[in-house]
């Protein structure tokens, strides 16, 4: 099977592996490095001759053991923009393309995981799939323009665009049709398309936005006050990755659950207004949307805390948290105790609406609002694992295929594959610039529920939804 890709940059050499071809770790910006560190990512350097495209790159700056990366083959270096390209074949093909951004908080995460491996799909249906490394935590999301510029914010934004600049112009050398790039993300990876979706940005023609908090976008104010507690850190000169990483962890997170304080922030320059605000006040690109969470998001988060936290004392000022000083906490738990039991189960109910469903849900209704096509789910596999229910995460080895790179998310067996298929199929056809399922039109309207009955279903839970519809805090 031929494995040389010609790009404007030089030739590359991947790794042929049964009926896919893999290129690892290929550069498309320069490294962050040195006096580039704080600065917007710029055009990789070419090279002559043919570069080897087989082991993946190293993984972004971040909280992770020796041996856990030694145990994967992997390094870890400021310099780590690369991607992952896996391609049925290098030919003259135009394959629809995939190009997906991983999740973790924005501090966690990289391209080259085990769960992310983009062989099965590729294969199936007969695409090219792309793993991106950007940067991450506060070397991707510093706000400090007066340190370093005004176009040193949101590099991890900056990172995304550059990357998605490279796959637009060069994806053609990898058998991908670059007119047909849907961009998908998970968690911050899909607050980051909001963010784009919203911003303008022109190198995707479809999105898929999984289990994003849209809400999560940090006003200008709130990344502020991070980046004044990282000045109090002494981080803000010439430190080192581990003084950064060590003054990272350092972060007040505020009240469970987190505040994010790594997400974007509105920067006045690559995002102008929150997506939320921008949704809900004019049109954004008039591009097909496919976008959903899971049922029970938050549960793996409140897995690790201990039974005995979940009062009725906690339950009520986890509802004030998150509501307001100006809502009836007593209200807010009675919206959710009637479908919930258990104090756990009610106080994960609501993050899970409050951060990543309703958020989701009005993003997406205002962007169908304006004529765009939208298709929304509510993915409702349960994991294996007792008490964790359709959690944050389990989405991932469904799309990819890779059960077994994560058993206790969606399990293993025949009906966990059978799941997966579905999933798939389903994710293919929008990709492929199919109708999957009937349109999102409205508060209320047609969602697919994926779980062991697959099936579109109205007025889905829209009434808890819309009890967060301007609980917000202020966007600016």
């Amino acid at each position: 099977m031929r494995a040389l890709a010609h790009t404007s940059q030089g030739t590359l050499r991947g790794d042929p592996c049964g009926e896919i071809v893999v290129f690892r770790g290929v550069p498309y910006a320069a490294a962050p490095t040195g006096e580039r560190r704080w600065r917007p990512a710029q055009a990789a350097p070419g090279w002559k001759g043919v570069r080897e495209a087989i082991a993946f790159g190293p993984i972004p700056p971040q909280h992770i053991s020796p041996e856990r990366l030694a145990k994967r083959g992997l390094s870890m270096s400021e310099d780590c923009l690369t991607l992952n390209i896996w391609t049925p074949a290098v030919d003259d093909s135009r394959r629809p393309v995939l190009v997906f951004l991983h999740g973790g908080g924005q501090t966690q995460g990289h391209g080259s995981a085990p769960l992310l491996d983009g062989s099965r799909l590729a294969r199936r249906g007969d695409i090219v799939v792309v793993t991106i490394n950007f940067r991450l935590g506060v070397l991707g999301s510093l706000y400090a323009p007066d340190w370093h510029g005004a176009d040193s914010t949101n590099l991890t934004l900056r990172d995304q665009i550059q990357a998605l600049r490279w796959v637009r112009e060069e994806i053609g050398a990898f058998g991908g049709d670059p007119g047909a790039l849907t961009v998908a993300g998970q968690s911050s990876g899909a607050i980051a398309i909001s963010a784009l979706l919203a911003g303008g940005c022109d190198l995707f023609d479809r999105a898929i936005l999984q289990s994003g908090g849209v809400e999560r976008v940090r006003s200008t104010a709130a990344a502020s006050a991070v980046a004044a507690q990282l000045r109090a850190l002494r981080c803000a000169e010439k430190p080192g990755v581990a003084d950064i990483l060590a003054a990272q962890r350092k972060i007040d997170t505020g009240f469970v659950p987190p505040q994010g304080p790594f997400h974007p922030c509105v920067d006045g320059d690559i995002i102008e207004e929150h997506p939320l605000v921008v949704a809900r006040t004019r049109p954004m690109r008039a591009i097909p949307v496919l976008a959903g969470t899971t049922r029970d998001e938050w549960r793996i988060f409140d897995a690790a805390l201990d039974g005995d936290v979940f009062t009725e004392r906690y339950v009520q000022q986890r509802a004030q948290a998150l509501a307001g000083d100006a809502a009836d906490a007593d209200a807010v738990v009675a919206t959710y105790r009637a479908d919930h039991g258990s104090h756990r189960d009610v106080a994960s109910a609501m993050v899970t609406d409050y951060h990543f469903t309703a958020p989701t849900e009005q993003f997406v209704r205002a962007h169908a609002r304006y004529g765009n096509t939208v298709f929304r789910y509510e993915l409702q596999w349960p994991s294996p694992r007792a008490g964790l229910g359709a959690c944050h995460d389990s989405c991932l080895p469904l799309l990819f295929g890779n059960l077994d790179a994560a058993p206790a998310l969606a399990g293993t067996g025949d009906a966990a594959r059978r799941m997966s298929d579905v999933v798939q199929t389903l994710w293919l056809e929008f990709i492929r610039a199919g109708e999957p399922w009937d349109r999102y039109d409205r508060a209320g309207g047609p969602t697919m529920v994926l779980g062991s009955e697959c099936e579109t279903a109205c007025d889905h839970r829209a009434e808890q939804l819309g009890f967060w519809e301007n609980r917000y805090p202020a966007y600016g």
